[in-house]
């Protein structure tokens, strides 16, 4: 049926018509060179065998058919219905309803939990809800009493089940905080045999911590017991070790600290203690000999623990540190053990991180406090000089205010200014840090490096004064760093010093304004321009230029001051400027008080009014 057609029998054409009415006749250009000879066979085309029939395209007589054109009935064909659109009932286009989604996953969620917990589901379903009436504010005592007992029903018998479940445990916690003492005895008798397993479980842990908040005294202890011999495996693990800390600092009492502490001295030790000989350092001096063996015990335990940060960040661990630093040989505790310290865990990251830096400070100001003196044992790898290159980059700047605003942070940038100042640190804490005085690998004077710590610290702390005068000499908290800052920090004082001064030139308005006090009469900056004052006597002392005083005056002005005796702390600050290191500057005030000796004498009701005219007869 089909016809072939040979280039070679037949002679060539130059076009070929099929049989076609109402078409364009195609031709047929051959293959190669023009007027060169033919390449190969021509293409096979089909004969249609079907004569008398016209071919026709699908587009009609008008050519190809184009999707936009009507078709010749003047009808479209009908849009397929998709499966869920409008006309069978579904959501509105394609987009699900979200709301019934939800619900089909809860109830899948419900099922399978069914399913699981055939036994306890419908059982922790209604503790559940009992417990989100149970531990809101207004739940009045006799509902709350009367839910509690319906709560204790339900959970009897399941205790250590319920403990360990995710959507559960806290059902149990809520139960040991408003629960009664029998309540409470009832589920501690449940779980007393699972406490370690407990403290190790992350959500189960919180109900360790319930115990040791609201249990009775017994419960308590019973808890510390069931820490014994598990210290160590405690501390190491990411959970059970918050627990084991908030036992240790928040509840136990000094024999149970010493208990908890005692598995980190090592087996020598734990067999020489005694009643009469409890700690480390009663040990030594009925045993001295055994020393250098508790010691290499101490050692061995503590050196994987500062390998990691989780551990060694707790205080149970510093307090066995310290212990350590304290008795260990010269050789061990300065070449060994503190380049160790320094390579690894709260040191480490001192090395490159601000967020760990500041932590520190926060968190381990004790420490911090003793580093300074202590660890300036490997001159060119202390952690003083660590500490100082990181304080003074730009990272840690952008953290000084929260350093300066947190009790602790504070408390390290104090120590920096005002090392072992009364008026910042207990006796005790004092005593503490005096133990790293004298030693014998130090070759720097004291005066000396104290120095290369300001000249460090100073230029950061200054220009953070100049840049947040307001927040820091208005808050009670904060005020006491200005003081020691402008009195400590080595360098140009003066513009911090007008950065305080200039919050002072405002007028006063006795009240204050728009709820906001002026500096003199403000309970914390009125302290502040007074301190400053009394300061400049030291400043006069040092032979440094800066007198505090005098920049108060020039900002200020005498007409200004003189609205500050309306106010008792207003005229308290004067009393101290009338007393100033810079006597010009107090033989100024006098005049400028004596010329409205006749007001004052006026006021009524004012300590501060009254000191001043005890002043000025």
């Amino acid at each position: 049926n089909h016809l072939q057609f040979s280039m070679e029998a037949r002679p060539r054409k130059k076009s070929f018509t099929p049989n076609v009415r109402d078409a364009k006749k195609p031709s047929f250009k051959p293959k190669g060179k023009p007027g060169g000879k033919p390449q190969g066979k021509r293409p096979f085309k089909p004969h249609s065998t079907d004569k008398g029939k016209t071919f026709k395209k699908s587009g009609g007589d008008g050519g190809p058919r184009k999707f936009n054109r009507k078709p010749a009935d003047g009808k479209f064909a009908k849009k397929r219905k998709h499966p869920g659109g409008k006309e069978d009932g579904g959501s509105e286009g394609k987009k699900p309803k979200w709301g019934e989604f939800k619900q089909k996953k809860k109830e899948l969620k419900q099922n399978r939990q069914q399913n699981e917990k055939k036994e306890s589901y419908q059982i922790v379903s209604r503790a559940k809800q009992v417990w989100e009436i149970v531990r809101r504010k207004d739940c009045d005592k006799q509902k709350r009493a009367k839910l509690m007992k319906e709560l204790q029903n339900l959970v009897k018998g399941k205790i250590k089940t319920i403990a360990f479940a995710h959507d559960s445990t806290r059902v149990l916690q809520c139960f040991i905080q408003f629960g009664n003492d029998q309540q409470r005895l009832e589920v501690f008798d449940e779980l007393k045999e699972h406490i370690v397993e407990l403290s190790k479980s992350k959500y189960a842990r919180n109900i360790v911590k319930k115990f040791l908040m609201y249990g009775s005294k017994p419960q308590v202890g019973a808890v510390m017991s069931a820490f014994k011999g598990n210290v160590r495996q405690m501390l190491r693990h990411s959970e059970a070790s918050s627990v084991v800390e908030y036992a240790y600092n928040d509840k136990a009492v000094l024999s149970q600290r010493l208990m908890l502490t005692e598995e980190l001295y090592g087996n020598a030790f734990q067999v020489c203690k005694s009643s009469v000989c409890p700690t480390l350092e009663k040990v030594l001096e009925a045993n001295p000999e055994k020393l250098e063996g508790i010691i290499d015990e101490m050692k061995q335990i503590l050196t994987p623990m500062a390998q990691k940060e989780a551990v060694i960040k707790h205080s149970l661990v510093h307090k066995v540190f310290l212990d350590f630093f304290e008795h260990a040989p010269a050789k061990q505790r300065t070449v060994s053990a503190i380049e160790h310290f320094l390579s690894t865990h709260t040191a480490g990251p001192l090395h490159g991180s601000r967020r760990h830096v500041s932590t520190v400070a926060l968190n381990g100001q004790t420490a911090l406090h003793g580093a300074f003196p202590h660890f300036v044992v490997l001159v060119n790898k202390t952690l003083t000089q660590h500490f100082f290159v990181l304080f003074c980059s730009q990272e840690m700047v952008s953290s000084l205010s929260e350093v300066i605003s947190n009790k602790y942070g504070k408390k390290v940038l104090l120590y920096m200014l005002s090392p072992r100042d009364p008026a910042h640190f207990l006796p005790e804490i004092i005593q503490v840090l005096k133990k790293g005085d004298g030693n014998a690998h130090s070759k720097k004077d004291v005066a000396i490096r104290r120095t290369e710590l300001l000249e460090a610290v100073s230029p950061p702390l200054l220009k953070y004064l100049c840049e947040n005068a307001p927040s820091m000499v208005m808050d009670k908290a904060c005020s006491v760093a200005v003081r020691d800052i402008l009195g400590a920090a080595i360098g140009d004082l003066r513009p911090a010093m007008e950065a305080v001064a200039a919050l002072a030139a405002q007028p006063l308005i006795p009240g204050g304004e728009d709820g906001q006090l002026h500096m003199a009469e403000h309970p914390a900056g009125h302290l502040v321009l007074k301190w400053l004052i009394e300061q400049d006597a030291k400043m006069k002392e040092a032979e440094r230029e800066e007198r505090f005083s005098r920049i108060l005056l020039e900002k200020v002005g005498l007409e200004n001051l003189k609205t500050w005796a309306s106010v008792n702390r207003g005229a308290i600050v004067l009393c101290c400027l009338l007393q100033s290191a810079d006597e010009s500057v107090a033989e100024e005030v006098k005049v400028m008080l004596k010329s409205i000796l006749p007001e004052l004498q006026k006021v009524q009701n004012s300590k501060g009014v009254e000191v001043l005219l005890e002043k000025l007869a």
